[in-house]
């Protein structure tokens, strides 16, 4: 209760510093859906306005890489909320209020196919908006300028993977296996040497969103540079909304001819798909970890119930593949783990 109290102090501050008026009888403050991190946020309405609130409670979560991020793709023109006033001391941003329409809410309640395919076109725009026309230039954002996604961050992935999901959520006793560290590293090596771009990092349906009809993105305090196909990846083949595989597969061009037609980039069709495959592999085991230790770690059990969909995708992916045999081995003896942990009690 005195943590509360002090925060909402904290917040009244930070109104009064941005022009905002809230008399405690006339201002409204809303807890917001909770998600992975460990940071909250607040919806404030007063008489006049409507700001969000996103209060960080250790500087472990750095609002300074939220700001400098999200000042910079402001300043080039991205969809990002805009950055009213923040007090980093306290570890607290006022920022424009997005609504409520994010992708997944438009999309779980959207008509038709074609409705769907609508909203995910517009995303797709934009994401490739956001990744060329931020490239020539990323060394101007401070927080970027040091970060690249390359083969320690796959392989950290791949770790966090395996001793989360494989041996902490699953019970595999994998230790010292050299045979999957093995093809740990050729994934990691082979989606190392691809051009990196601006990387949002975590660009799912639950972090984009429509406001008065433009596509706008949250959570982007962990962007990096790194390939292209990663965020197109978390987007198509997310476990929170499972695209049928045409579907996919049409968005995916439409992503394609956007970055050779308008964007004049250079890509071979075939070249680029397989990297988006193995791409889904790499981002799809990265969520299974995240899953896996927000349930078990954290105590965010809900999140247990995407991973079948994170672990479909893997299987099939691997079925298409040959060079990941003990990968493909462990995702199909998980597979049954998961039915029996997971979809049988739901039945």
């Amino acid at each position: 209760m005195q943590a509360e109290k002090a925060l909402v102090k904290k917040i009244q501050n930070l109104l009064k510093k941005a022009g905002i008026a809230c008399a405690p009888e006339e201002c409204w403050m809303m807890p917001l859906t909770e998600g992975g991190s460990d940071r909250t946020f607040y919806r404030i309405k007063t008489g006049r306005a409507s700001v969000v609130v996103m209060a960080s409670a250790s500087p472990r979560y750095d609002i300074h890489s939220y700001i400098d991020v999200g000042t910079f793709l402001f300043q080039h023109g991205i969809g990002v909320p805009q950055i009213i006033t923040s007090d980093e001391d306290e570890h607290i941003v006022l920022l424009e209020d997005l609504g409520d329409d994010s992708l997944y809410a438009l999309v779980t309640r959207a008509a038709t196919d074609g409705e769907k395919t609508g909203y995910y076109r517009k995303v797709l725009a934009g994401l490739a908006e956001m990744q060329v026309r931020t490239a020539a230039d990323l060394s101007a954002c401070s927080y970027l300028r040091g970060r690249s996604f390359g083969y320690e961050a796959f392989r950290w992935e791949t770790d966090y993977f395996t001793e989360c999901f494989l041996k902490r959520f699953c019970g595999f006793d994998i230790d010292n296996d050299e045979e999957l560290d093995r093809e740990f590293h050729l994934l990691a090596d082979d989606l190392s040497h691809e051009p990196r771009y601006f990387m949002h990092r975590d660009f799912q349906s639950q972090n984009i969103y429509f406001k008065d009809g433009a596509v706008r993105y949250i959570d982007f305090q962990t962007a990096t540079r790194g390939l292209l196909q990663y965020d197109a990846v978390s987007l198509l083949k997310d476990a929170y909304i499972v695209l049928q595989d045409g579907q996919r597969e049409e968005l995916l061009d439409f992503y394609l001819d956007l970055l050779t037609g308008v964007w004049g980039l250079a890509l071979e069709r075939e070249a680029f798909a397989r990297i988006f495959h193995l791409t889904g592999l790499q981002r799809n085991m990265q969520a299974l970890g995240a899953f896996a230790y927000l349930t078990m770690e954290k105590g965010k059990i809900a999140f247990s119930a995407h991973i079948p969909n994170a672990l479909s995708y893997l299987k099939a992916a691997l079925q298409q593949m040959q060079e990941f045999p003990l990968l493909s081995g462990l995702v199909e003896k998980a597979g049954k783990i998961i039915y029996t942990k997971i979809v049988s009690t739901k039945s």
